[in-house]
């Protein structure tokens, strides 16, 4: 029984790591098009349509993407202050991506998870990863 908890809790961790990368990506680069993009033609095109509907938009998925942290840094365990360093991405131009990849290298170097396939791009795929990579 012990082992099919601890497949399942692996399983759960896995899950909730591809649920957080793909709002990352997806809030990230959201807010990139928002600010290069969507403001430019508000302000300077006088046509604010696209940011209205992008931001609207946007902020959806912010409470999704809030929702997918709350849930990886439940089963990860993470600090206060790293979770509000995985908040502040969401709404912070370019941070997703930085923080998204910090927090990936953080988890492979504390052996939180592995042993999944590597070729499919799987979380597993980096093990062994040095503490100093943090």
């Amino acid at each position: 029984m012990s082992s099919t908890l601890s497949s399942l809790t692996s399983h759960d961790l896995a899950g909730a790591i591809w649920r957080y990368r793909i709002m990352a990506w997806v809030v990230g680069t959201m807010l990139l098009f928002l600010c290069a993009v969507a403001l430019p033609l508000q302000y300077i095109g006088n046509k604010p349509e696209l940011a209205t509907v992008g931001f609207t938009f946007h902020g959806i998925f912010y409470i999704v993407y809030l929702v997918t942290v709350a849930m990886l840094g439940r089963r990860a365990k993470f600090r206060l202050s790293q979770l509000i360093g995985l908040v502040c991405a969401g709404f912070v131009p370019g941070l997703a991506f930085y923080v998204e990849h910090r927090t990936m290298v953080r988890l492979h170097s504390l052996g939180l998870f592995g042993g999944e396939d590597a070729e499919a791009g799987a979380p597993g795929q980096v093990e062994g990863a040095s503490r100093s990579a943090r």
